[in-house]
């Protein structure tokens, strides 16, 4: 019986306690996907190591972040640990689960686990690589070394899939009235009990309530704005933070501000209504409304009504400063006016001394005719300082042309090679480390190419652009042609102008380095 039993399967090999074995969960971000979930996959991981009669020392489970990204927290953790020699078997559900790209993938299954002697199991997908990198088994009809790529590559396909999948449901929920938004409006929050119905919430809720209030009362946006600063009334991102929500917010100065004052007054999410998705799907009556549909469509005939009007006077003559004056006491964006009694001249003012107070900001202003003439006045100086000569222009043209022909070829014969020495390291001719050689050699050499290219391209437009300013009058130069070139135009005390230009490109006809290339 000692004999007969040999010819069985023998065990797993022993795992030491300093290289553990580990499993690797990811929850979809499908998060109603119940087969996937965490507490499955842990059943399944475990049943295999008993099974096999390994213990699984540790999870890294990765929630609710797409397969097509490996910069997951969980994922980044178990690399470095991997580096770290912590990690001897890493065993999950199924390939998916640990990502859905195709290059990464197979850099990581095999490349980074071979070299590391990392052993790696996919339990439905019956692959291990305790037999070698490609688990050869005569008994399996397509060979496990082929089988793995072509299931990451099914699971790209896969995660295409299922985002169409995903954009009917959420439309299909949408329809229905049901909440589709990562987070709740401010004002209101996701239900505990129903997550896709919105519930007003106790503080910010009050906050919403009191701008309707006081734009039905007759009063503008920036009353409002001045209102809610004056009472220190915490904006929607200082609410969030406050609450523990994460993201990557921007909290400008931390006040509030028109913008964000527009935008409640004109949301009819506010009055119950859902409106989502692609399709922009209407459903009213969804939620408790924070403000009366009657009120709501008041404000709207008279403050926004009103606000429509003014901006369309002012936008009669096109604002092409737009986002590029800035006030020189506060660092804010300026605002462009009309100026009184309907007349044809605008100018430009920061609005942070009325919203804030003069301890904030003096409160800059200019005229727009004098802006412009500054851009004018010192276009060119700027153009002077950075415009190259006829024949230098020549000169640099013809060098980066030769340099992106020999890049080029350089290019093509590196990725070919690359190419070569992937197929050799995958059949085991060569090292890893040869490999990643030719890899690294081909990257660079189309980082190189796109450099020059991109160096050559901008070069040509400059030179005519320039050539174009110097040779014409103010006047025949038509301001847009300008702008792309401004980078802000700075109101100082005294009303001086001072245009801060973008900077030009550097070291045109600096040559590339190709010694790198000469073995391929």
């Amino acid at each position: 019986m000692a004999r007969k039993s040999r010819k069985h399967p023998l065990p797993a090999p022993k795992v030491l306690p300093s290289r553990d074995t580990v499993g690797y969960i990811r929850l979809s971000v499908r998060n109603n996907d119940i087969a996937g979930s965490i507490e499955n996959q842990k059943r399944i991981i475990e049943g295999w190591g008993q099974q096999n009669q390994i213990p699984i020392f540790h999870y890294y489970v990765g929630n609710g972040f797409s397969g097509r990204r490996f910069d997951r927290p969980a994922f980044q953790k178990m690399i470095q640990d991997i580096h770290a020699g912590k990690i001897g078997c890493i065993v999950v559900k199924d390939v998916s689960r640990l990502g859905r790209d195709y290059v990464e993938m197979g850099y990581y299954i095999e490349m980074l686990f071979p070299s590391k002697r990392i052993r790696f199991v996919s339990i439905n997908d019956q692959f291990d690589t305790i037999d070698g990198m490609t688990n050869q088994n005569k008994d399996v009809p397509v060979q496990s070394g082929t089988r793995i790529p072509l299931i990451n590559l099914l699971n790209e396909q896969v995660a295409v899939d299922i985002q169409k999948k995903v954009e009917v449901t959420l439309d299909m929920r949408a329809q229905h009235g049901e909440f589709i938004g990562p987070k709740a409006p401010f004002g209101y929050q996701k239900s505990r009990e129903t997550p896709s119905q919105l519930v007003p919430d106790p503080v910010s809720a009050i906050t919403v309530r009191k701008i309707f209030e006081l734009a039905a009362d007759g009063e503008g946006v920036t009353a409002i704005v001045r209102y809610l600063n004056e009472h220190g009334l915490p904006t929607p991102i200082q609410y969030a933070r406050s609450n523990g929500l994460v993201g990557n917010y921007d909290n400008g100065n931390g006040s509030w501000n028109s913008r964000s004052v527009k935008y409640i007054l004109t949301n009819r999410t506010y009055t119950g209504m859902l409106v989502q998705g692609k399709e922009k799907r209407t459903v009213e009556a969804t939620h408790e409304p924070l403000v009366d549909t009657t009120v709501f469509d008041t404000i709207q005939r008279t403050f926004q009504a009103r606000a429509y009007n003014i901006t369309q006077r002012e936008e009669t003559t096109e604002n092409i400063l737009k986002g590029k004056v800035i006030c020189g006491c506060c660092g804010g964006k300026m605002q462009r006016k009309r100026g009184s009694n309907h007349a044809d001249w605008f100018f430009f003012t920061c609005i942070t001394k009325n919203r804030l107070g003069a301890d904030k900001c003096t409160g800059m202003y200019a005229r727009e005719e004098d802006i412009i003439h500054a851009v004018y006045q010192q276009l060119k100086e700027y153009v002077k300082e950075h415009f190259i000569s006829d024949l230098q222009y020549k000169r640099q043209m013809q060098e980066f042309n030769e340099q992106v022909t020999s890049l080029s070829k350089q290019k093509t014969e590196a990725w070919i090679r690359a190419m070569e020495q992937y197929e050799r390291f995958v059949q085991g001719e060569i090292s890893k480390e040869e490999f990643r050689e030719a890899q690294g050699v081909a990257d660079n050499a189309l980082m190189l190419l796109s450099t020059a290219t991109k160096h050559r391209d901008f070069l040509q437009k400059e030179h005519a652009t320039f050539r174009k300013f110097l040779s014409t009058s103010d006047k025949e130069i038509p301001l847009s042609e300008i702008m792309g070139y401004v980078d802000k135009i700075v109101v100082d005390d005294g009303k001086q102008l001072v245009v801060k230009w973008r900077q030009s490109k550097p070291c045109w006809g600096e040559p590339y380095e190709l010694d790198e290339f000469s073995d391929i």
